[in-house]
């Protein structure tokens, strides 16, 4: 499982960018770093306490890494995730989010994931933002929490539904489009 993990990770590092480098960049390594460091971490509280623990870990650390991981990298104005059926309210796309995921789930490839894209954004107030959007495929180690049916134990189906009741991240398999990891510069 680790060297499909390493393959996976280098294929998205590896990933050719065009246009202005320097944010494609950034975003290429703020998102391979969050990606790296979520999946690592949620191996080892599976291998060391199961799914359960992995939910636990997802519901009361996996916001604050994300936001440690961007304070890493002082160019960047916000790191976070996204996806079209979220677990975590916090991670609800917003229109521009939900755009790019829907055009990936539309060309969708497992063995031929998309390019990483940046999109311009500008809020209600005017501000004018530049947003690297990573996809994030399902893996293997995902279905303990992520599949359906028997591949989620019933045990981690009740913590699910303690912790996430209106959880929306179910029925996946292994390959599809998980959803995306956003990194947020200022436009300039």
């Amino acid at each position: 499982m680790p060297h499909r993990l390493g393959i996976v990770a280098g294929l998205l590092a590896a990933t050719a960018l065009a246009a202005d480098p320097a944010p494609r960049e950034i975003g290429d390594q703020v998102a391979g770093r969050l990606f790296a460091n979520l999946m690592t971490t949620l191996q080892e509280k599976i291998a060391s306490g199961g799914p359960e623990a992995a939910i636990a870990y997802c519901r009361l650390e996996a916001l604050p890494l994300t936001a440690q991981v961007a304070e890493e990298f002082p160019q960047v104005k916000n790191v976070r995730r996204t996806a079209l059926r979220v677990r975590n309210s916090a991670n609800v796309p917003d229109a521009t989010d939900r755009s790019v995921l829907e055009e990936w789930l539309a060309a969708w490839n497992p063995s031929a994931p998309p390019q990483p894209v940046m999109k311009e954004f500008t809020s209600a107030d005017g501000t004018k933002e530049l947003r690297y959007y990573r996809p994030v495929p399902v893996m293997a180690t995902c279905l303990a929490c992520h599949g359906s049916g028997d591949e989620i134990p019933g045990n981690v189906r009740a913590a699910l539904q303690r912790d996430y009741p209106q959880d929306e991240a179910v029925d996946f398999r292994e390959g599809d489009l998980r959803g995306a990891i956003v990194v947020t510069f200022d436009a300039e």
